[in-house]
């Protein structure tokens, strides 16, 4: 139990341009309010408010059913702010601290929560905003220190310009997850949300790109080489499925696109999915685990493992190439040391095999599928 942490859900307002009432859509088998709510309970937030006004009396069966404790604002006509005072007029003194959230952004993962108490405790600052590239996002963690000035305020401008002043006790920490900044407030954003909730257990793309920048710190050259086999895997995933093959293209992007995450390792592949599994990303650490070395299934349609393996070793630094033109160079450095110059071949016969089921499939040779230029390609 988190004692002295409080969380605050903001579910009151009139959802205008959402067009719909977004504490009762529905993501997957939940509501975003249950989701909401369900995020700071599995996080053992020591007290929990939701705030509701607009259609009450719909949402006081679903709270009672989770458990949870609620105030109704009769002051939500006014905005978002009463609904921030309402709470912290109810607050226990005890509280040191409090999330605060608003209902229509019914993603955030489990990790964000840790990070920012972390990032509190550490610092001893009293107001944690999560960034996702360099954009606020929810839930701030935000001092009780700053309750008499909240409740004494008229709320023009809103909590943020209110807080403005106090920029000396305000840290900004950049977390992988885009969820913090995806909200519902019209129908396209929902469509996005519900398209997340979909692939939840994998990063976005997004979410990969700042893991390689923010947590891993790759060069420049290795974010690079990792969205080009990302695009390479999708191209030959996407020639794949539409000849009746069944692979999962967002794992294999994400997948592509932190393969090399920790590429300045010994053994960057075990590490990496090491690295991946810790995050809470098992589906994608078994690929990046494998796409060093593998022995190739007998079976015709190819895995995500066996396209990333392959499309790994089409990839020069950021630019595609045939197998024999990027297995040259080691071949001829290990000809005359017989283990090495066998891994190598090893590793090539895998590419071949993986090759030749994507062409048996497609009907197409790899070059046309990833058009590379009739330069580059070698005779095999």
């Amino acid at each position: 139990m988190l004692d002295g942490i409080a969380a605050v859900v903001l579910a009151a307002g009139f959802s205008k341009r959402m067009g719909e009432f977004k504490p009762l859509l529905s993501l997957g088998e939940q509501t975003a309010l249950e989701r909401t709510v369900r995020l700071f309970q599995r996080a053992g937030v020591a007290h929990l408010q939701v705030v509701i006004g607009h259609r009450a009396e719909d949402l006081q069966p679903l709270l009672k059913r989770l458990g949870v404790d609620y105030l109704v604002n009769d002051r939500y006509r006014e905005g978002m702010f009463t609904s921030v005072q309402c709470a912290l007029a109810a607050m226990p003194t005890s509280i040191e601290a409090f999330f605060l959230q608003p209902v229509d952004m019914p993603l955030v993962r489990d990790c964000t929560l840790p990070l920012l108490l972390q990032a509190r405790q550490q610092s001893g600052l009293g107001i944690i905003h999560p960034l996702f590239f360099g954009k606020r996002g929810h839930p701030p963690l935000i001092s009780t220190r700053y309750r008499h000035t909240i409740l004494n305020s008229d709320g023009d401008g809103g909590l943020k310009a209110l807080l403005l002043p106090y920029e000396d006790d305000i840290l900004e920490l950049e977390i992988p997850d885009e969820h913090t900044v995806l909200d519902m407030d019209t129908p396209t954003d929902y469509d996005y949300l519900r398209h997340r909730w979909e692939h939840y257990k994998l990063p976005s793309p997004r979410e990969c790109q700042h893991l390689l920048k923010y947590k891993f710190d790759c060069e420049q050259r290795v974010v690079a080489h990792c969205t080009r086999v990302a695009q390479v895997a999708d191209r030959l995933a996407e020639a794949v499925n539409a000849a009746r093959g069944n692979l999962h293209r967002e794992l294999l992007q994400a997948a592509a696109l932190l393969h090399d995450c920790r590429r300045s390792d010994s053994n960057h592949a075990t590490a990496g999915a090491a690295a991946l599994e810790e995050l809470g990303f098992p589906q994608v650490a078994e690929l990046i685990a494998r796409h060093m070395d593998l022995e190739p299934s007998p079976a015709l349609q190819p895995t995500e493992t066996e396209i990333l393996y392959l499309a790994d070793k089409l990839v020069e630094e950021d630019r595609c190439a045939t197998l024999e033109e990027r297995f040259a160079p080691r071949l001829h450095r290990f000809a005359n040391q017989p283990e090495p110059l066998a891994a190598v071949h090893r590793r090539l016969d895998a590419a071949r095999s993986i090759r030749l089921k994507i062409e048996k499939i497609t009907g197409r040779r790899l070059e046309e599928l990833l058009k590379i230029p009739a330069s580059n390609t070698a005779a095999g």
